[in-house]
């Protein structure tokens, strides 16, 4: 990935650390998907970096993830957590909306799963398979195990 390096699994956790919001990747049925999320964390990173995502079981982000039982956890650039293009994205949450066609982002295809990658315009992002979901109260807990790992070249 032209201007990312690989990141070591065991370590991809860190990446984490600063970040208030986070954008899943998805696919959907005919489109890829973005939508911001502020509840995510790291679980694990023994033999590899885990993490748990908080999700409405209604945004079509949670149905995607347990429909193909994989997403990117992607990493805006350092102080762009509220940036615009995050704002619109969380905006929508609709099976038939082409995010990357309607707020004109540029992504490129994920190394390990299907899903595209906003590059351009991110610190680094995480691609993980789904573990589980699982259900607290009304919300999803959304468990994935990394299968690859980037961060913007220093």
């Amino acid at each position: 990935m032209d201007g990312f390096e690989k990141v070591d699994l065991v370590e991809a956790y860190k990446m984490l650390s600063g970040h208030e919001t986070a954008v899943l990747a998805t696919k959907g049925k005919g489109f890829y998907n973005l939508t911001p999320y502020g509840w995510f964390m790291p679980m694990d990173y023994e033999p590899v970096t885990k993490i748990i995502v908080s999700s409405d079981p209604a945004h079509q982000a949670d149905l995607n993830i347990r429909s193909n039982e994989e997403f990117a956890l992607c990493l805006p650039k350092a102080g762009e957590d509220n940036a615009e293009w995050i704002k619109s994205c969380g905006s929508i949450s609709s099976p038939t909306a082409d995010k990357f066609n309607m707020f004109n982002i540029e992504g490129i295809k994920a190394d390990k799963i299907d899903v595209m990658i906003p590059a351009k315009l991110l610190s680094g992002w995480i691609e993980c398979r789904l573990i589980k979901v699982q259900r607290e109260g009304s919300v999803d807990l959304i468990f994935g195990e990394a299968v690859a790992a980037f961060i913007k070249n220093r």
